[in-house]
């Protein structure tokens, strides 16, 4: 028996794609077989299965970082363990007058789709669109990762800058005076805000009225899980055409990864005609049919 047999015995024909010329699996360390049989598991998995995935990928590394600093500094106040842990976490996003909380080492255990959850009932109460995007959003629709930080896009006008910064600030996110300041006079695009307490750290990014960003507004679905609270997520479709620009630039492989999980997960599901026109609007035709041949679409 081949190896391709052994692995698809317990998955139905129709579940296991023929092998396509150009087929990448996802890591240099991984057979061909073994990704596709991966993702033909993940595709029977419910979506709540998935997203709970994608929570422990991210619990898990900030666990053995705290066991790592706990280890190291072994007897040390509560205080010089937070701190620790709140620079390697946040890394070069640590806040320059960031001053974390709290003592409760089980709270600095959040994961970045908890946050998400925490912050849609703040922007929902608010009336500011928003939804998710970036490593939280391809991890929940292809192929779970760990994330430092959450990615949030928000439709909001300049008068609301402070209103949402009122908010954010009342349940002890930390707002840098000088971004909010950048945000205000149009400066900048992006807020980075941390949480005192859980040390939760997200990018909220002002959206651009250009064609596509208003696309990806109006596509945002709501993702509704039954026993978790719920919050708006790209589409699908944009997070793919997103990554592919962000990573154009960069030749980003963590982008390019990212790309290729939603595209062999959602193979069967995506909107084609949405995925065709919007890469001939931005440039991105002759990438995105590189990705379709690198995960196995014809």
């Amino acid at each position: 028996m081949s190896t391709i047999q052994e692995f698809s015995q317990d998955i139905p024909v129709h579940e296991f794609p023929i092998v396509k010329l150009g087929y990448q699996p996802q890591a240099e360390d991984t057979s061909i077989e073994a990704d596709i049989y991966l993702f033909a598991k993940l595709r029977q998995l419910s979506l709540k299965q998935r997203v709970e995935i994608a929570i422990s990928h991210d619990r898990c590394v900030r666990k053995l970082c705290l066991a790592g600093i706990e280890k190291r500094r072994f007897g040390a106040p509560i205080e010089e363990i937070r701190l620790q842990f709140a620079h390697a976490v946040l890394a070069d996003k640590f806040p320059l007058h960031f001053k974390p909380i709290g003592s409760d080492r089980s709270m600095w255990i959040q994961d970045s789709i908890a946050l998400a959850q925490q912050l849609h009932i703040l922007f929902e109460e608010a009336s500011i669109p928003y939804y998710v995007s970036g490593g939280v959003a391809s991890s929940v629709h292809g192929e779970a990762r760990s994330t430092r930080d959450l990615d949030l896009v928000l439709q909001i006008e300049d008068g609301q800058i402070d209103q949402l910064v009122a908010v954010l600030e009342a349940s002890r996110f930390y707002c840098p005076a000088l971004s909010v300041e950048d945000i205000k006079s149009g400066r900048e695009r992006m807020l980075n805000i941390t949480h005192t307490e859980t040390i939760a750290n997200a990018d909220l990014y002002v959206m651009d009225n250009s064609p596509f960003a208003v696309s990806q507004m109006s596509r945002r679905q709501l993702l509704d899980i039954e026993g978790m609270p719920s919050f708006w997520i790209a589409s699908p479709e944009d997070i793919i055409l997103q990554k592919l620009l962000w990573g154009r630039g960069s030749q980003s492989a963590k982008q390019w990864r990212d790309v290729l999980g939603i595209l062999k997960l959602q193979s069967n599901q995506l909107d084609y005609s949405y995925l065709t026109q919007w890469s001939a609007n931005l440039g991105l035709i002759d990438i995105l049919n590189q990705a379709f041949s690198e995960s196995g679409i014809p």
